[in-house]
């Protein structure tokens, strides 16, 4: 296992403040840019990581402004940028553990933990050879770390990448979801399947429930599965048959809840939606999204956010839930993200906690990703979206 990683010099540095801020021409909103390295990559968190923390004062990104990606902190106050990990090779699926000062990420094939105050790592896990993990997960606790694990396959990854994943998930790669104890300890292996395992995440409060989800095609695996760590029992949360898909789940901040995306009919001809789904699978509640190709993020039903897509909703996009009816109120445009097409920065948007911001990524700014927070007021105030999904 790397125990013998250190931290070098520049873990703990800080770097001024980046930060631009500007109102959207279309909606009114107050955006703020957050990152503006013209040589650099920035991005914050994928969108099922809550990376804000220190009572919602900051805020971690990845950046590759050092050569290779690392992890971030930038002040939301000040706008000062401290680079929390200076390690020898890039990190990858970084998570933060909820009511910890921990976070988790990959550093090549072993995970390791971060004290985010003393920027002290541990190494906890070590890959089996010719494996790889996924983005990893903290249990509610604070008490394990979770990950799914796959091992490699020869696929050509270098032409299309929806012929990459349909041809990764027909190798049937043997995979694994294991535990780890995050203050030292053996691991657990929960699931051991012969499928293209990947990304686990945490239910927020209930320390033994996690989603993991089959990679593949949607149209071609039943995605959402539950796993019951201390029983190993798993199931589907959101079962699909040949006419529906489903994918890009997160966790309600209830932690009872999932929500999730996709279609019914086909790829080609969809009928594309979003949803909620208790983690039992009961209670399944959808509602019409305007295309197949975004993700949607929310910490209850009564506020979602969307990406939109690059096929005509260039924008974040806000539902609002009357709480008289239950029903969603027109969508609105809340900001521009200037997202144009699948090879482009994806916006991976997510409301904060309190739900007064959204974080999202773009490369409108010209120079590669960065990484901007748009400010919530009154949704019913912003311009109404009228656009369908696309057919």
């Amino acid at each position: 296992m790397g125990t013998n990683l250190r931290q070098g010099p520049h873990a703990g540095r800080v770097l001024g403040s980046e930060r631009e801020t500007y109102d959207d021409p279309e909606t009114g909103v107050r955006v703020t840019r957050l990152t503006n390295d013209p040589d650099a990559d920035s991005r914050h968190l994928y969108f099922t990581e809550n990376g804000w923390y220190d009572g919602g004062r900051r805020l971690l990104v990845r950046s590759d402004r050092g050569g290779s990606d690392d992890l971030y902190a930038v002040d939301l106050d000040g706008g000062g940028i401290t680079q929390l990990t200076d390690l020898p090779a890039g990190i990858t699926g970084i998570t933060r553990v909820e009511g910890t000062g921990i976070a988790l990420f990959w550093h090549d094939a072993t995970l390791l933990s971060l004290d985010l105050e003393s920027l002290a790592v541990t190494a906890l896990y070590d890959c089996p050879a010719g494996y790889t993990g996924s983005i990893a997960a903290g249990t509610a606790d604070g008490e394990r770390a979770v990950a799914a694990i796959s091992e490699r396959v020869d696929v050509d990854g270098s032409g299309d990448r929806d012929a990459w994943i349909a041809a990764r998930h027909a190798a049937e790669p043997h995979s694994q979801v294991v535990s780890v104890p995050i203050e030292g300890g053996e691991p657990t292996v929960h699931v051991d399947a012969n499928c293209w395992l990947g990304h686990v995440n945490a239910s927020p409060t209930r320390p033994e429930l996690v989603t993991y989800c089959e990679e593949g095609p949607w149209e071609d695996v039943d995605r959402i599965r539950g796993l019951n760590l201390a029983t190993d029992e798993t199931w589907r949360i959101r079962p699909t048959g040949p006419e529906t898909a489903v994918g890009h789940e997160y966790w309600l901040a209830d932690g009872e809840r999932v929500g999730y995306h996709g279609w019914r009919g086909t790829r080609d001809d969809p009928d594309a939606f979003f949803g909620v789904v208790r983690y039992d699978g009961e209670n399944v509640r959808e509602h019409p999204a305007p295309d197949i190709y975004t993700h949607f993020h929310s910490n209850s039903r009564d506020l979602v956010v969307g990406d939109g897509t690059y096929r005509g909703a260039p924008y974040d996009i806000l539902w609002k839930r009357d709480p008289n009816t239950g029903a969603y109120d027109v969508p609105r445009k809340l900001v521009e993200h200037g997202w144009s097409g699948d090879d482009d920065v994806h916006p991976h948007s997510r409301l904060s906690p309190d739900d007064e911001h959204v974080v999202f990524d773009s490369s409108r700014g010209g120079t590669g990703s960065d990484v901007y927070l748009a400010a919530l007021d009154d949704p019913e105030e912003l311009p109404a979206f009228d656009g369908l999904a696309q057919r």
